[in-house]
């Protein structure tokens, strides 16, 4: 097998910094996503770049940017909590030739969620599918805020419907997106993300970042024809609008949620090449009668990540693809694209791959000195362009990113000698179910109320699919009159907490949970305490 180091990653000894290929961006990172997304629509007005799985309609460039929002306000923010519908699409185009920084919400979120990030971004504009519309206003009410909202979906009695906007009025041949003077310092997309601890965060992205990381995503070819589950809410979904468009392939979109028979169906009917899944997704996919080798014959580009990606996993997948691999990514939101790729023959178990194109990585121990080859520690990474900060979160951005430029990502790893990075632990206490990140503090929080002041903690435990089942460790209270079992601390746990965050993992009892001297809970060893004892 040839050398792989100075062939997809270059080490230099004297700093202990790995870097990736020297790979340009394949876009001007230098004008606004509105210019960008504009220029190249108008520069293909035939060319099919959306169909919807769910009704078959497909978007050429005259509905994809003519929609009427108004003008811009520097300090206006517009939110979007919607699922992959026919609009999305042109919502958000219509937001960056305007200049207007869009938050991309979860539809699926439940008030207090939706209410911690508008308080955050304060929207005046909220975009809002009809089925969550009830939360939505809910949330609104909670903190205050106080946005108009434009519903996509059913229509409904007193709110206006994102179809009003699509009168002509006109002056559409004639628009002129908003010119950009400084897009590397000007947010264009607010995404959320927990950071290295707590509660989400509003990651601001510049319009440099948005084109130069997830516009320019080299490995999509314009005749591909990309699909994904996710909404804007994720980065993958994000990924799928900008480089799909960008770079003039064809998205497959769908309101549905995922099962394996629709997706293998979406795959079959339209011939997709490029896939972006979570690993739950891609083991379910894997493991079930139904996939087959001629029903994934069309993929080109099956790509995973957003949690851990077993080799297993890996293996099981690369079976029903011969000659093809499923493509481990590694990355997080604060810098907008995948921080490593595995790439193919060369993938070795457990690894995330090599450092991307115009990525720096290292490797520090506890005090930041970098540490060596087959050293773990800290993954730090830098590139050139970064982003913006935590939206109304100063203290937090310094937390994340330091006076050097390298970005704290919490999480434990090694390189081998040929540069493959491998993540072994995550240092934050996040869990990640289904892709969304979960605090646990925000559960315990919950379970401390149902359970009468009794202490609690709660990991997250992890499985061959990649999910972490959140599992909780009680000390009843002496002094509560709260007859306390599992069945009932279940059950109201799942009347009080959105589904993603539900108790899979089981609620435990035990007599003490481990502490520091200071009183503080060891999380490392409480999830310890539960694989050892076997709990189920």
């Amino acid at each position: 097998m040839r050398p792989l180091r100075d062939l997809y990653t270059f080490y230099d000894p004297a700093t202990r910094v790995w870097r990736g290929l020297p790979t340009p961006p394949l876009l001007n990172p230098d004008q606004g996503l509105g210019q960008l997304i504009l220029g190249m629509l108008s520069r293909n007005p035939s060319k099919v770049v959306q169909i919807s799985a769910d009704s078959g309609v497909e978007g050429y460039r005259e509905n994809l940017v003519k929609l009427g929002l108004g003008t811009r306000n520097s300090e206006d923010i517009f939110a979007m909590a919607v699922r992959n519908g026919e609009h999305a699409a042109p919502v958000a185009f219509a937001c960056f030739a305007l200049g207007i920084p869009v938050n991309t919400m979860d539809p699926s979120f439940q008030r207090d969620d939706l209410g911690h990030i508008l308080a955050i971004a304060k929207p005046k504009l909220v975009f809002c599918d009809a089925e969550t519309l009830g939360e939505l206003t809910a949330a609104c009410e909670l903190t205050g805020v106080t946005p108009k909202v434009i519903v996509l979906g059913d229509k409904i009695a007193g709110y206006t419907h994102v179809e009003d906007l699509l009168v002509p009025t006109g002056i559409e041949e004639s628009f002129v997106p908003v010119n950009i003077e400084t897009p590397n310092d000007q947010p264009a997309v607010l995404v959320c993300s927990s950071g290295t601890t707590g509660r989400s965060k509003a990651v601001s992205l510049s319009h440099s970042i948005c084109i130069a990381h997830v516009a320019s995503f080299y490995l999509i070819q314009t005749d591909d024809v990309m699909f994904a589950y996710s909404s804007l809410y994720w980065l993958s979904g994000l990924i799928m609008l900008l480089a799909g468009t960008a770079l003039g392939a064809t998205r497959i979109i769908t309101r549905e949620t995922f099962s394996v028979p629709r997706t293998l169906d979406i795959i079959q009917r339209y011939r997709v090449s490029a896939m972006i899944v979570p690993p739950s997704q891609a083991w379910a996919i894997a493991n079930d009668p139904a996939a087959s080798v001629s029903a994934l014959a069309s993929l080109r580009l099956p790509m995973c990540g957003g949690s851990a990606v077993s080799a297993s996993l890996k293996q099981v997948f690369d079976r029903l693809i011969p000659g093809r691999s499923l493509e481990v990514m590694y990355g997080f939101s604060e810098i907008s694209t995948a921080v490593t790729y595995t790439k193919g023959e060369f993938y070795r178990d457990g690894s995330v791959g090599f450092a991307g194109p115009r990525i720096e990585i290292k490797i520090v121990d506890e005090g930041g000195v970098a540490l060596g080859i087959g050293q773990e520690g800290e993954i730090l990474v830098r590139t050139k362009h970064v982003f913006l900060g935590y939206y109304g979160n100063d203290g937090a951005t310094r937390e994340m990113l330091d006076d050097e430029g390298w970005m704290h990502s919490g999480d434990i790893g090694r390189f081998d000698e040929d540069g493959l990075l491998y993540v072994v632990d995550r240092k934050k206490d996040l869990i990640k179910y289904r892709n969304y990140q979960i605090s646990p503090s925000d559960v315990e929080a919950v379970l401390q109320s149902i359970c009468g002041g009794a202490t609690v903690c709660v990991v997250g435990i992890p499985q061959e699919n990649g999910d972490d089942l959140v599992t909780a460790l009680v000390v009843r209270n002496p002094k509560s009159a709260v007859p306390l079992d599992s069945d009932f601390v279940l059950n109201e746990a799942e009347k009080r907490l959105p589904s993603y965050k539900h108790l899979r993992g089981g609620v435990h009892f035990v007599d003490q949970l481990p502490m520091t001297p200071s009183g503080k809970v060891v999380r490392v060893l409480a999830k310890k305490m539960i694989l050892e004892n076997g709990f189920k």
